[in-house]
């Protein structure tokens, strides 16, 4: 069994949907989804390797964390569950997709590309740069005040900045990188919803819109006018988007479809 640490809530009894965040963040950016829908399915959020309570797992590389998570979906959940996964954690959807498609059931895939957006080396530069600064006071207030402005309540940026600082840069620059140089070749049937903002690289909608036409059971769609992460600064408008796709609710009126 894997060393990551699980949060869990809801019925055990009930469908699962696994989460797995963003590098950066842990999962306690989990925490609203989970106490939204903990009366109809069975929450897990991952820790991911040298995230969160799993600071001390170190990351290697996206197949032995792939394994980790299929292990867990194995061995805690009831059927097959659902996944969602934000930027590193919809990379690991993604993969999960590739090699173990038969664990899963649906899956929500928000701001991750199938394989590297234009721009990809000043990405990895960048996350390079943040690892080194990302414990200082300078980098919490730009980002404190980057997340305030767009929207971000207060005390979840707070919650980011602290999980950020609490990550092992190590971990962090390896999970990043290894993310942003992804490149898939994707077949499946599962149904799954692609999403973004509508702000992000337009290869990330490019990639979304290819894969959503897989089968008629994908769908894709953007947040106008906002970027990477946008739930953050519309938690609701997610919880909305996991509901529509997975329980028929009404599709959130924030959201725009591709043309």
């Amino acid at each position: 069994m894997t060393d990551l640490f699980i949060r869990e809530s809801g019925q055990q009894h009930a469908q699962t949907i696994v989460f797995l965040h963003a590098s950066g963040s842990s999962s306690r950016m989990w925490r609203r989804h989970m106490a939204a829908l903990e009366k109809d399915f069975y929450c897990l959020a991952i820790d991911l390797p040298g995230h969160g309570k799993s600071h001390d797992v170190d990351w290697t590389n996206f197949d032995d964390v792939t394994e980790m998570i299929a292990d867990i979906i194995k061995d805690k959940t009831h059927g097959k569950p659902h996944l969602v996964g934000l930027s590193l954690g919809g990379g690991l959807v993604l993969t999960l997709l590739e090699k173990h498609a038969d664990l899963f059931d649906r899956a929500l895939v928000d701001g991750m590309c199938h394989y590297p957006i234009k721009g990809y080396r000043k990405i990895i530069a960048g996350v390079y740069i943040m690892s080194l600064f990302k414990n200082t006071g300078l980098l919490a207030q730009i980002l404190s005040k980057g997340m305030a402005k767009d929207g971000v309540p207060e005390e979840d940026y707070q919650s980011f900045v602290a999980d950020l600082q609490d990550t092992s840069g190590r971990s962090f620059r390896r999970a990043m990188s290894q993310a942003n140089l992804l490149n898939l070749d994707l077949t499946f049937d599962n149904p799954i919803f692609f999403v973004s903002g509508g702000k992000e690289s337009p290869s990330m909608h490019e990639s979304h819109k290819l894969l959503a036409s897989q089968n008629t059971f994908s769908e894709c769609a953007y947040y106008p006018d906002k970027g990477h992460a946008w739930l953050f600064s519309d938690v609701a408008t997610h919880i909305e988007l996991i509901k529509y796709f997975l329980q028929g609710a009404s599709f959130p009126h924030a959201l725009r479809r591709f043309d």
